[in-house]
């Protein structure tokens, strides 16, 4: 009885021990893609009032393929660099987040609802006839 015992003990699997999940690098994903969205659409908005912002916006995306010349696929102008500080500000803010919140367990049923409201501001920031009086109206305010 004792060696049925014990051959019964030593066939258990022991329990393996998990890793524990934390929302924090969640969170900072999800975060990091909100505000590559805002920078993308700040960008574009800044780009429409000025020239002079214009270029300097479209001078950090002269390294894409595209972003100048007279081809016959011609010039995506000035997008390429709001591409580029969107991806700056998405890659930059996740990693940063990450390392901050990577073992921490922040609350994701009051995050959820913070995200998906400012995912429907940006996008309805895009949207011209939205946006554009909204954007009059702080020129006119702030000059």
């Amino acid at each position: 009885m004792t060696e049925y015992q014990s051959t019964e003990e030593h066939s258990k699997p022991e329990a393996v021990e998990q890793a524990a999940l934390f929302s924090g690098p969640a969170i900072a994903a999800t975060l990091s893609l909100l505000l590559g969205f805002y920078t993308l659409m700040i960008t574009h908005h800044i780009s429409r009032l000025s020239k002079a912002m214009d270029k300097l916006i479209h001078s950090y995306g002269y390294w894409i393929p595209g972003s100048t010349g007279i081809g016959p696929d011609g010039s995506i102008g000035s997008f390429s660099g709001k591409e580029t500080l969107a991806l700056l500000a998405w890659g930059l803010s996740w990693a940063i987040f990450h390392m901050l919140w990577r073992q921490v367990d922040l609350p994701v049923h009051k995050w959820l609802p913070i995200f998906l409201g400012a995912l429907l501001l940006v996008t309805l920031g895009f949207i011209h006839p939205i946006i554009d009086p909204l954007i009059l109206l702080l020129i006119d305010i702030f000059g």
